[in-house]
């Protein structure tokens, strides 16, 4: 069952995502993305890049590694 946008009321049957950055004020950063309706491109939810942090994880383990 798809449900719909919340702003043009379109059913929603796949999703745009756009990378952005998110963080706190004059803190740390982290690549996030956004889900967007394919339609008129609301933001309908957010979270911190999954793929990215596992990427960014496994480097500093590795490089970590290098230093022993």
């Amino acid at each position: 069952m798809n449900g719909k946008c919340p702003k043009c009321e379109k059913v929603v049957y796949s999703l745009n995502l756009t990378e952005v950055e998110a963080g706190v004020f004059f803190g740390t950063k982290w690549r996030a993305v956004t889900y967007n309706c394919p339609h008129c491109s609301t933001i309908l939810g957010s979270q911190i890049d999954p793929i990215a942090i596992k990427t960014d994880t496994v480097n500093e383990i590795l490089n970590g590694l290098k230093k022993i």
